[in-house]
């Protein structure tokens, strides 16, 4: 009889709630940025948007003050894998394709990309209790650290 009362209230129990699947909602909408890129005082524009299925698309213009300036621009796709880790691909305006692996926790979305034949960098993306977005693009240096070459502060234009 006891095993039947177990049984029972095991059916009758609330089920533990879903957890929730991972997304970059939070980062999605239009973003005006200054900072710095490369020792230059630079501007960038980023797009971030819901794309096919669960995806997430990114547009990025950076422009780096100079003679002459230099634009640079990229665009990227974004989707989560069965583990809830980010997985994509980024193809920039100098022709060049990058896989990209990273994660997301609360306020925070990070991707690696590149290869050791050529180099591996890291970009992380902080959403700020005030709204702001910052962005950090950095260099696996042959030592182990990480070498900053830009670092962006970025203002929603819309969501």
């Amino acid at each position: 009889m006891t095993s039947l009362w177990w049984a029972a209230a095991a059916l009758m129990a609330p089920a533990a709630p879903a957890a929730e699947a991972p997304s970059l909602a939070a980062w999605h909408g239009s973003w005006a940025g200054k900072g710095e890129a490369f020792g230059k005082p630079a501007t960038a524009t980023l797009d971030i948007a819901p794309g096919v299925g669960e995806a997430t698309t990114l547009a990025y213009r950076l422009r780096i003050a100079g003679t002459p300036p230099i634009a640079y621009s990229a665009e990227a796709t974004y989707a989560f894998d069965t583990k809830g880790r980010v997985r994509g691909k980024w193809t920039d305006s100098y022709g060049g394709t990058r896989a990209v692996v990273g994660g997301v926790n609360a306020a925070k979305w990070w991707t690696h990309w590149g290869s050791a034949d050529v180099e591996i960098g890291r970009s992380t993306y902080v959403l700020e209790a005030d709204g702001r977005l910052v962005v950090s693009d950095s260099i696996l240096q042959d030592d182990g650290s990480w070498r900053i070459f830009a670092m962006l502060r970025y203002a929603r234009t819309n969501r």
